[in-house]
């Protein structure tokens, strides 16, 4: 549609009140005049995505960006990495904040292909953040970080499941089927945290350090809030627990009918304060051939329960 728009005319050409009303008489018609569809936001802006033969899609950063990288994933699919990346925040923003690598859709598959996201100079980053449902991150490496991964359910944060916090009464878990599979974490301050139902935690390696946490929490490096999980073959090490402080190798709220199977458990350093496996508002827990060498194997809080109590040392 062609819009006329006043002639130009120089201000000496026209008295004030003619000058006044052409200006407004522009101005309403710039109100009409179609818009270019805005532009993807810089930080979607940050990822290129192609695929490779098999059909997955490649997460790569634009190094041409400044700021932060940052990747994102935004519709269903099979994704994967051909490369390390690393987050230097020394070199960049003391003490910067963010997130690796950020998942909004469901049904989404991240296959990191033994590659590694890493992070320094920080420990306020994060590996991988996603809400949705069933999506599955597997075969990867993830360093440095405050908290490796979290995946949540779109209304219920899984740092309210915390020890010494206290959930929203309205939280409701719903069925999410995340699973994590097949990770290495190593020098976090946090490895993986779940809310939601029948999530999968699987064949995980955690190192993780345990004289701070994010947010001035206690160290977890498993956290899972929500029933019906199965945390199972994980091996997790905790490393410098602080004196007089507390420690969870894993930890569950609202976990009815978790099933916590073969998992092994190992101190480096002061035992003091270590906890295996804590459970608080958890029933009919089962526990299985785990191996567990913390000062407390299992802290039971607020009518959770065991079914059966098979835990060997």
């Amino acid at each position: 549609m062609a819009l006329a728009l006043p002639p130009r005319v120089g201000a000496e050409e026209i008295g004030g009140g003619r000058l006044v009303w052409l200006l407004l008489t522009h101005a309403i018609k710039e109100q009409f005049i179609p818009r270019p569809v805005p532009a993807v936001p810089a930080a979607h802006a940050r990822m290129q995505v192609e695929k490779d033969a098999t059909g997955c899609q490649l997460l790569r950063w634009d190094r041409t960006m400044s700021g932060t990288p940052s990747m994102g994933i935004y519709h269903p699919g099979r994704y994967c990495l051909d490369q390390d990346y690393e987050v230097d925040c020394a070199a960049t923003t003391p003490d910067c904040t963010g997130t690796m690598i950020e998942i909004h859709a469901s049904n989404v598959d991240l296959d990191m292909r033994g590659h590694a996201l890493r992070m320094s100079g920080t420990r306020r980053y994060r590996g991988v953040w996603g809400t949705g449902q069933y999506i599955r991150i597997h075969d990867g490496r993830i360093e440095g970080a405050g908290i490796g991964i979290t995946l949540s359910h779109s209304t219920t944060d899984p740092a309210k499941a915390y020890p010494d916090t206290q959930p929203d009464a309205g939280d409701v878990l719903t069925l999410t089927g995340f699973a994590v599979e097949r990770m290495e974490f190593s020098g976090v301050y946090g490895a993986i945290e779940l809310s939601g139902k029948d999530n999968e935690v699987r064949d995980n390696r955690i190192d993780m350090i345990c004289d701070a946490a994010p947010g001035g929490r206690p160290p977890v490096a498993l956290l899972s809030y929500g029933p019906s999980a199965r945390i199972e073959r994980n091996t997790i090490v905790l490393r410098n627990q602080a004196a007089g402080s507390t420690g969870h190798a894993m930890y569950l709220r609202a976990g009815h009918r978790a099933v916590i199977g073969e998992n092994t458990v190992n101190v480096e350093g002061t035992r003091s304060g270590t906890i295996g496996i804590g459970l608080s508002d958890s029933q009919s827990v089962v526990l299985q051939r785990n191996r567990i060498d913390t000062a407390n194997v299992t802290v039971l809080k607020n009518t959770s329960s065991l079914v059966p109590a098979d835990i060997a040392r």
